[in-house]
């Protein structure tokens, strides 16, 4: 999510004029002021400052904008800044060195002897002057804009949040839900005391989760899956041996969106069929720094075709959490979705 600048022919041309006009008197001034007594002496100086203008400023801008492909000022703004410095004075000490001998020798007519070298010099420190400048702009402006949208980010991602707050808590406590838990509770109950004080434990556990993420972008693995394990349990409870369920997660680093695994389950038993002849089989498991959720394909015979809400709400906040995409494939005999596991330091 960083700031890449889209260039446009005609603004670029216009900018490049005003940088050579503005550049070329100022600079040139400064260089030979004695110069501008005389028109002869005074025009050569006037172009050769202007070329300096538009080389350095141009080549370092766009030095800064490519940059900014690879070094991320979000990630690591030390190494950002410190690169973006040493390609500019590089860029710059170049191509000072090569306008200067052109002019020097070609249109000022000099020759190279003690002289050469020591106006040579002196153009080059005025020049990286003038880079340092100009990187000063530009990593001023880099930090605004990597700040604008740091803060855009963060809006999008409470924006996204509070979205997924709705989507779980309305999977979870619409009446369907309510209805489904309090039918399986009522008949465990009479035929199961001991597995119904354990259901009422994992549907305490499954709202307590709900209310204690609300407020995060991120939770641990662990956290996680101890919730979608007594979420699976409930769901279990309700249909029997017809949802086969299995988690096979080794290492339990790093974090996910909350509830984005507790969605894609949901979509799982909300669009198939599960019964005896048809059992649901849903398989999590760890690999290559993914989080997959796996299901068995056997929609609904009158499944409409899906709105996508839950999806692209975890597609949309690991877009601001992550550079790594959601990964979603499907056959005709499942569907598997790969969430990235976060880092975060």
């Amino acid at each position: 999510m960083e700031h890449v600048e889209k260039y446009n022919v005609k603004t670029q041309v216009k900018q490049a004029i005003l940088i050579f006009l503005f550049g070329a008197i100022p600079m040139g001034f400064l260089m030979c002021p004695q110069c501008f007594k005389d028109f002869d002496k005074g025009f050569p100086v006037a172009l050769f400052s202007g070329l300096m203008w538009l080389f350095l400023w141009k080549g370092n801008e766009y030095i800064y904008v490519y940059t900014d492909k690879y070094v991320s000022w979000f990630e690591t703004p030390i190494k950002r800044m410190f690169i973006g410095l040493g390609l500019m004075v590089l860029y710059s000490s170049l191509i000072v060195t090569i306008i200067g001998f052109i002019f020097y020798i070609i249109v000022f007519k000099q020759e190279i002897d003690v002289s050469f070298f020591s106006e040579l010099k002196e153009t080059a420190f005025y020049s990286i002057i003038v880079s340092m400048i100009i990187m000063s702009f530009f990593t001023a402006r880099g930090f605004l804009f990597a700040w604008r949208q740091t803060a855009i980010n963060a809006e999008k991602a409470q924006r996204e949040h509070i979205s997924s707050q709705y989507e779980a808590l309305k999977n979870q406590v619409n009446p369907h839900f309510l209805f489904n838990s309090l039918n399986a509770l009522s008949s465990l109950v009479y035929n199961e005391p001991d597995k119904a004080v354990e259901f009422i434990n994992r549907l305490s556990d499954v709202y307590r989760y709900v209310l204690d993420s609300k407020d995060k972008e991120a939770v641990p693995v662990t956290e996680e899956l101890t919730f979608i394990e007594s979420y699976l349990f409930l769901l279990e409870a309700r249909f029997e041996n017809n949802l086969i369920s299995k988690i096979n997660i080794d290492g339990k680093n790093g974090f996910v969106p909350p509830m984005s695994i507790q969605m894609l389950i949901e979509n799982a038993v909300k669009h198939n069929e599960i019964s005896d002849d048809h059992p649901l089989n849903i398989t999590i498991y760890e690999e290559d720094k993914y989080i997959y959720v796996t299901n068995s394909v056997q929609l609904k015979s009158r499944e409409g075709a899906s709105s996508g809400i839950g999806l692209n709400n975890i597609k949309s906040r690991y877009s601001i959490l992550s550079d790594y995409p959601v990964i979603v494939e499907q056959t005709e005999e499942s569907f598997c979705v790969g969430l990235p596991i976060l880092q975060i330091v």
